[in-house]
């Protein structure tokens, strides 16, 4: 009887000290563990070209003690100006032709709302170009603390229906598929993709 109480006391005394006490976690938005990654396509036969955006800058909320609240809030602003094929010279005409048909501030930003709860999901990513506005429905998968977002973008929504076709008229041969048929995709496919800082105490 005695060792059982012996037992008891030393729980208790572990739980007291905080031995067995449950982690005090806080989930931050890290900028360095976070890309946005871009498929556009050309040809009739619909090859993709990929690219990402080296400027993304984010304001709002960025910690809570829920991984889902530490990006619920926030709000990202992209600088047009920073894209990056991988090629320097697409990347000039991209934004002399294609961003460049943007009256006013080239930069795009952004919100999510209605995210759905769960390590999967949807929500809605609203995007602001010039005047122009939009609504995409994206798809979320949580890995751990690690977040990948996807959806398709279609740029003629956001006012870019004259730079689209003047970015193809620049690279018409460029352009041209087995077909011989010069062809630029309205659609871009887009993946976000952050790993959360966890700070536990």
């Amino acid at each position: 009887m005695k060792i059982f109480n012996s037992i008891l006391v030393l729980i208790a005394l572990c739980f007291s000290t905080g031995l067995f006490a449950q982690e005090n976690c806080i989930y931050e938005y890290d900028p360095s563990q976070t890309s946005l990654e871009w498929t556009a396509f050309k040809f009739t036969e619909k090859t993709g070209v990929k690219g990402k955006f080296d400027s993304i800058k984010v304001v709002g909320k960025q910690k809570d003690k829920s991984k889902f609240g530490a990006v619920n809030s926030l709000q990202f602003q992209i600088d047009s100006s920073s894209v990056n094929s991988g090629v320097p010279d697409r990347d000039g005409k991209i934004k002399k032709f294609f961003f460049g048909s943007v009256k006013g501030n080239k930069k795009i930003s952004g919100t999510f709302s209605e995210i759905t709860a769960g390590e999967t999901g949807t929500a809605k990513l609203n995007l602001r170009l010039g005047n122009s506005k939009v609504s995409v429905p994206v798809n979320f998968v949580w890995k751990d603390d690690a977040v990948e977002v996807t959806g398709t973008v279609d740029v003629v929504t956001l006012g870019l229906q004259s730079g689209l076709g003047k970015l193809n008229a620049e690279c018409n041969d460029l352009h041209k598929g087995s077909d011989g048929v010069s062809k630029l995709w309205p659609t871009v496919d887009v993946k976000v993709v952050s790993t959360l800082k966890k700070i536990c105490k």
